[in-house]
């Protein structure tokens, strides 16, 4: 029996589960979701079973589908709530996952759609001093997408319009504007559509993303969508690696206890990503260091389920933060407990390479490779991207960016060659 204590879970129009506004947090799948030939739990640590569910990891699965930080915060003071389940029941219809939650006596609906112009969405993002984007959205539209950085979920039409999801109605595309509120961040729409390219150019498999003049912000496609066969949206399933290891948002960079590379590589391995998979982990932390993103924590990196089975998700959130003096100036990640980026050396990424069981000489061969590959890679990214820049910040942002990843690219690879 469902009562206002409760959100329904959805897959499509199936019914999957019951979340209960309890302390702790409680989960239970439906019976006839249970009996489904193409039933999939939530996550590893929720399998599906009659019994109750109850503890971290339920906590964990559902908190981490939301916004993190600012973002949380404000969301907290409109709809009055602090609690977990009060802010799913406020904005959790569309989540980064396949399932959409609902509250009770509400069943899926076809989704709608309300077109704007990228002018008249220019216009809100100027007046973004009413608060955060996704508080901004409508009344009816019921989102939750996780990450602490302002953001707009967008549906962009065939003609390349845009236009607003309402209700639980599925969104293609999320829309970063500028940060702002951050000391000393500027131009950081052009650095996250640059380093997303940048990895584009180098085949690292990233989300697409793209320049949108108008607002200056960088564009994403959502590679959680895909078009079904009457052409609407239909949702994929993928867990981030903080839902995989059962730990909160809050514990997502490894300083605070959150899961390290090796533990990484465990996690990929226990879903039975393939090995290609592993290689592409390994891109994944050199390009970083390499383009000077320290923030690249482990609910950056998320598994997506396919049909072909989970595999590691196109990257996402890439950024280069150590050009902005008001940002981590420690990596993400631990090198075999060194987490400042001028000061790993050979040794340490071979100690690294033991601890994730890669053969040291082929993890950093896979560094000084893509270092050697970057140069000729940032010159063909400018040259497509400088064109769309065209404020003087948006270009004196590239410039800095070119010439701090070169130097990164001849600097941090020294240290990586010569054994010390």
């Amino acid at each position: 029996m469902a009562s206002d204590d409760t959100l329904e879970l959805y897959h499509g129009d199936r019914h999957v589960g019951r979340l209960h506004d309890a302390q702790p947090l409680r989960f239970e799948y439906a019976s006839a979701w249970l009996e489904h030939p193409e039933a999939v739990s939530l996550s590893p640590s929720l399998p599906l079973s009659q019994q109750v569910q109850v503890g971290d990891a339920v906590l964990a699965y559902f908190e981490n589908l939301l916004p993190e930080g600012d973002l949380r915060r404000h969301l907290e003071l409109r709809h009055h709530t602090t609690t977990v389940f009060g802010l799913l029941k406020a904005i959790g219809g569309d989540t980064a996952s396949v399932f959409t939650l609902l509250p009770p006596g509400e069943t899926p609906a076809p989704p709608h759609y309300r077109p704007i112009s990228w002018e008249a969405l220019a216009e809100h993002l100027r007046h973004r001093e009413r608060g955060p984007l996704l508080s901004q959205q409508s009344e009816e539209a019921r989102i939750s997408l996780a990450g602490a950085q302002d953001k707009l979920l967008l549906m962009v039409q065939a003609d390349g319009s845009p236009a607003i999801p309402e209700g639980s109605a599925p969104s293609s595309h999320i829309l970063k504007p500028d940060i702002q509120g951050l000391r000393g961040v500027w131009a950081s729409a052009i650095n996250e559509t640059f380093c997303m390219q940048l990895a584009a150019e180098l085949g690292l498999d990233v989300a697409e993303a793209s320049y949108q003049p108008d607002t200056h912000a960088c564009l994403v496609r959502r590679y959680d969508r895909a078009p079904d066969e009457q052409g609407r949206l239909r949702r994929l399933h993928q867990l981030d690696f903080c839902q995989l290891a059962g730990t909160p948002s809050l514990i997502k960079y490894e300083s605070d206890g959150g899961p390290g590379l090796a533990r990484c590589r465990e996690l990929m391995q226990q879903v039975g990503a393939p090995a290609k998979d592993l290689q592409r982990l390994i891109a994944w932390c050199f390009f970083n260091l390499l383009i000077g993103n320290n923030d690249s924590h482990a609910k950056n990196l998320a598994i997506l389920y396919t049909e072909e089975g989970p595999r590691l998700a196109p990257f996402y959130d890439l950024m280069s933060t150590t050009l902005y003096s008001g940002l981590a100036r420690r990596f993400a990640f631990r090198i075999n407990g060194e987490d400042h980026p001028g000061s790993i050396e050979r040794s340490h990424l071979e100690a690294l390479a033991r601890s994730m069981r890669f053969q040291p000489r082929y993890f950093v061969k896979q560094g000084l490779e893509l270092a050697e590959r970057m140069p000729a890679a940032i010159d063909a990214t400018l040259t497509t991207l400088s064109a769309e820049a065209q404020q003087g910040t948006e270009q004196t942002l590239l410039e800095r960016l070119q010439q701090r990843l070169l130097s990164n690219c001849r600097k941090l690879p020294e240290r990586w060659v010569v054994g010390r």
